[in-house]
């Protein structure tokens, strides 16, 4: 089943310590017999939403942090295994916290002009009248 992960990453790690945990990340997912995407930052100073860093700030503290570094990947896991994945991922330390959700479809397969009709169908053409 395909599923993607969002996790969140302490902020005083380096480039080099960011890129270990992903790597731990994937192996993980191997090791269950899974097959890894290419990991790759949710948020950066490029796309926006953090700072020069690429940190991000949280709404509320999280484990006493207030921001954090963000990665995304999906990934082919049997969904026997996915709680074996949660039970590793979280005891690495350097994860503050994490997010698994299953049959993740791209935004760029959603048919747009197919949900905007619908909704045009959905929609009354005429308010109902008070008397």
């Amino acid at each position: 089943m395909l599923y993607e992960i969002t996790y969140i990453l302490k902020p005083e790690l380096t480039d080099e310590e960011q890129i270990a945990i992903n790597s731990v990340v994937s192996e993980q997912i191997k090791s269950l017999e899974g097959k890894p995407n290419e990991t790759e930052r949710t948020f950066s100073a490029e796309r926006g939403g953090t700072d020069e860093n690429n940190l991000r700030k949280f709404a509320y503290p999280i484990k006493h942090y207030r921001q954090g570094y963000y990665y995304t990947t999906t990934f082919e896991l049997d969904p026997s295994k996915l709680s074996t994945l949660e039970s590793s991922l979280s005891r690495e330390a350097a994860i503050l916290r994490f997010l698994i959700v299953k049959d993740f479809l791209k935004l760029s397969e959603i048919p747009v002009e197919a949900i905007a009709e619908k909704a045009k169908e959905e929609t009354p053409t005429e308010a109902p009248k008070v008397e």
